[in-house]
């Protein structure tokens, strides 16, 4: 183990910074997903106020290529209260592969859905919309890169802003499922060109032995884009959850977890903690039921150095998952 944490220190100390270092404001963006909606709603409810956009993950394409789907009736409610800009997520439903290629085979099913967009926005008085497409064949790359294209043109001419979340890497390919069915399919330069900024996952690295968002990790990510995506259209994946393994044998079995839960192990459990700087991540390893358990969680001290990151490369902004997650302190560490 220890001879792990001595090459990822080295790698990290050896990687420069990817793009020009300059404070500036920055847009804040904020994932909220039907699963952690409860707990979601009552963090809007407390820092609504340092919330640029809120992104719900409430529209889905279905296996008809119809989209289903829409903010609950307490989630309307918190939106006309504090008055938040929204742009809504719209995903592949349960991220199918044969979903979405079979839209991005059918044009006029994707005329279909623009118009349903630029509608639905129209209605609900959305700023505009983030496509949430994974699970997509790198075979399909340029029949996305059509898409989203038509898409952007679509909602430019009505006034609408345009993202993509797209999935990170580091190579120009690899013969892993990470790349092949994940993120081999977005071509960053195309998307960029084509929208009004792209929330880049420099999170869930499926290669990682640890975190899912060491530094290490996210400053390769950056360092491959940067010629790809410009700082002013980049938004930079900042997660908030944690990653569960078990020690022996070392295996991941939680790819998603609060803060809360952090707090209440630490309450209940005799354990130990502590902060990997070389990662940027911090950590807790507890005993139960004769096993025994490491987290990698965010907190407000690995969140500020991703803050940090975005600030001093003078990105557009951060894009964090999942509201609900979150270390209450990391909203001391964002000002209006």
């Amino acid at each position: 183990m220890k001879k792990y944490f001595f090459i990822i220190f080295a790698i990290f100390i050896l990687s420069a910074p990817f793009y020009a270092a300059h404070a500036q404001n920055f847009e804040k963006l904020f994932y909220l997903s039907p699963a952690k909606e409860k707990t979601g709603i009552e963090s809007i409810k407390k820092n609504h106020q340092k919330i640029d956009i809120l992104a719900p993950q409430v529209y889905g394409v279905t296996a008809s290529l119809k989209v289903v789907g829409g903010p609950s009736k307490n989630l309307r409610a918190v939106i006309k209260d504090y008055n938040l800009k929204v742009m809504p997520l719209l995903a592949n439903g349960g991220f199918s592969q044969t979903i979405i290629h079979n839209l991005l085979k059918s044009p006029s099913a994707q005329d279909k859905i623009i118009d349903f967009l630029v509608k639905e926005a129209k209605s609900k008085s959305y700023i505009g919309w983030q496509f949430d497409f994974e699970n997509i064949s790198y075979k399909d790359r340029a029949l996305f890169s059509a898409f989203v294209e038509k898409t952007g043109k679509k909602l430019k001419k009505n006034s609408l802003l345009f993202s993509v979340a797209a999935v990170s890497r580091i190579v120009d390919y690899e013969n892993t499922d990470a790349y092949l069915n994940w993120s081999g399919a977005f071509d960053y330069k195309k998307i960029a060109d084509a929208t009004d900024f792209v929330s880049l996952m420099t999170y869930d690295d499926n290669n990682s032995i640890w975190p899912s968002s060491s530094l290490f990790f996210v400053n390769s990510v950056l360092d491959y884009v940067k010629d790809k995506i410009p700082a002013s259209k980049l938004s930079m994946g900042i997660p908030v959850y944690y990653w569960g393994w078990t020690i022996n044998p070392y295996i991941r079995i939680r790819s998603g977890g609060s803060y809360a839960r952090i707090t209440g192990i630490k309450a209940s459990t005799a354990c130990i903690s502590g902060f990997v700087e070389a990662l940027g991540v911090s950590w807790l390893s507890y005993a139960y039921r004769n096993e025994r358990y490491l987290l990698w969680f965010e907190d407000k001290k690995s969140f500020g150095l991703k803050l940090d990151i975005v600030k001093n490369n003078n990105f557009r902004g951060f894009s964090a998952w999942v509201l609900g997650d979150e270390d209450p302190a990391i909203w001391t560490a964002l000002s209006k």
